[in-house]
């Protein structure tokens, strides 16, 4: 069942409760007045007739001494206002020992009998189908008649009827006038949360561009906006999730096509070597692929777990001193250097940095190895830390170059600028995607800046307010 249609029924529901409650007690509470009203005015009423019963009695014995002994005289008395009343809706009677002057058509002895002569017994009894209120009591002046007062009153069970009608029919009316004014103002309020659920069911088919359209400020509003944030999370998430999946799909294709190469040239030479009749010069060619290929195809596997190792965010922090780790890189680098004349400057502006040796001499090897396959015999490559708003470690070449289009790319994996030129060298386009890892490792950002024909400055920027971190001036 949908919250409108809960809300509808349970809201009339409600309603039809609570009104037919309140009119159930307001008819009774008006019912009950009007009774008690109706034998208030019948004692008083009573006490009238009886004054004036009491009056005619009176004058009668001036008359005839004996008129309260004289039956005849009596009921010449009472006729008359028996008659008058009557046409009131009254009936009066008057009893004397047993003898009653008019005819009540009901059970009265209960109301013949007083414990006390200035008592009155007052009873509700139904005659015929009509309701009356009784009022019995004793003539003070004569003692031995008994007046009962009746008085019809079936008009107010009349009244509580009618008025038991007329708010059925103003229920119904209320009820359906509610139920339409209820029906059109939950369309109204729950047509925003129809349209997150519609929204919602295209998001998630795949529609994650899909936003709500609700610019009220109340909780469905706020609801609304809640859910279009959710929404733009989830798109940059699934962008992410998008680029992630696309980025280990493109190293996995890049991956088997660096490997691809050497295997199929060392499969070739292989088989060459097993089944040609070759000289010893044609030998020695062959075997030289054969180790050329297998340097590369160790190259790339050292790549591969330097990059695999980089990615140990829990890495072991150290107090690094910055002249001995350039010291080191110098001394690795050198066997690369020294063959094409290259020279490795390293200038230390601070003393020591806090983080992982290992991984910050594994960046400076990357960085100091592109910079020699990007530049020309007998070139001078600069390495160097400093501090400029924050601490830097700077790898400078003057070599080829990087072009603009390509620096966004020149940190994933696999990607080289010049093929040719990286393939030459063994290169295998891993390096800066070690260094931009590890650099994330230490809170620091990769900055590259090139021009082609003028060189290359990668600059890794470590973010001084990094917790952990610890920076030294010389």
């Amino acid at each position: 069942m949908k919250l409108w249609t809960k809300i509808f029924i349970g809201t009339l529901v409600l309603f039809t409760i609570a009104f037919n409650a309140g009119v159930l007690y307001l008819t009774n509470y008006s019912y009950n007045v009007n009774r008690q009203r109706e034998t208030e005015n019948s004692i008083r009423e009573q006490e009238m007739v009886r004054s004036l019963i009491t009056s005619r009695l009176q004058y009668a014995e001036r008359f005839f001494p004996d008129a309260e002994n004289n039956n005849e005289r009596i009921s010449a008395i009472l006729f008359p206002l028996a008659d008058f009343y009557e046409q009131q809706g009254v009936e009066i009677s008057l009893y004397s020992h047993g003898y009653a002057f008019t005819g009540i058509q009901n059970d009265i002895s209960e109301l013949l009998v007083f414990e006390n002569i200035q008592n009155k017994n007052v009873k509700e009894d139904t005659i015929d189908g009509k309701r009356y209120v009784f009022v019995a009591s004793r003539l003070l002046e004569y003692p031995q008649f008994t007046l009962i007062y009746a008085k019809d009153i079936s008009h107010i069970d009349d009244f509580r009827v009618n008025i038991g009608r007329v708010f059925a029919i103003i229920n119904v009316c209320v009820l359906v006038f509610l139920g339409l004014s209820i029906y059109f103002l939950l369309k109204h309020i729950t047509k925003p949360i129809s349209k997150l659920t519609a929204i919602t069911t295209d998001i998630a088919d795949g529609a994650y561009d899909k936003r709500v359209d609700v610019k009220s400020s109340d909780e469905v509003g706020m609801l609304a906006g809640s859910f279009n944030r959710m929404a733009d999370s989830i798109e940059e998430n699934v962008a992410k999730l998008r680029k992630s999946v696309e980025d280990k799909q493109q190293f996995i294709d890049d991956l088997t096509h660096e490997i691809k190469t050497p295997m199929t040239t060392i499969l070739g030479y292989s088989e060459y070597l097993h089944n040609a009749k070759i000289n010893e010069e044609e030998r020695m060619i062959a075997s030289a692929h054969l180790h050329e290929m297998a340097l590369r195809l160790e190259n790339l596997s050292e790549k591969l777990m330097d990059l695999a190792y980089s990615r140990d965010e829990n890495i072991e922090r150290e107090n690094v001193d910055l002249p001995d780790l350039f010291n080191e890189l110098e001394m690795m680098m050198r066997p690369k250097l020294n063959p094409r004349s290259m020279e490795l400057l390293a200038f230390s502006e601070m003393m020591h940095i806090t983080g992982d040796k290992m991984l910050l001499l594994m960046m400076l090897q990357n960085l100091v190895d592109n910079a020699i396959n990007a530049s020309t015999d007998r070139a001078v490559i600069t390495v160097r830390s400093y501090f400029e708003d924050h601490p830097i470690i700077e790898v400078k070449d003057a070599g080829c170059g990087i072009d603009r289009k390509d620096l966004e790319r020149i940190t994933a994996p696999f990607y080289r600028v010049d093929k040719s030129r990286s393939r030459q060298h063994g290169g295998v386009g891993l390096g800066l995607s070690i260094v931009s890892q590890i650099a994330s490792l230490h809170g620091a950002k990769v900055e590259i800046e090139s021009e082609p024909g003028a060189g290359t400055a990668v600059k890794i920027k470590f973010e001084s307010v990094m917790e952990g971190n610890n920076f030294e001036k010389q």
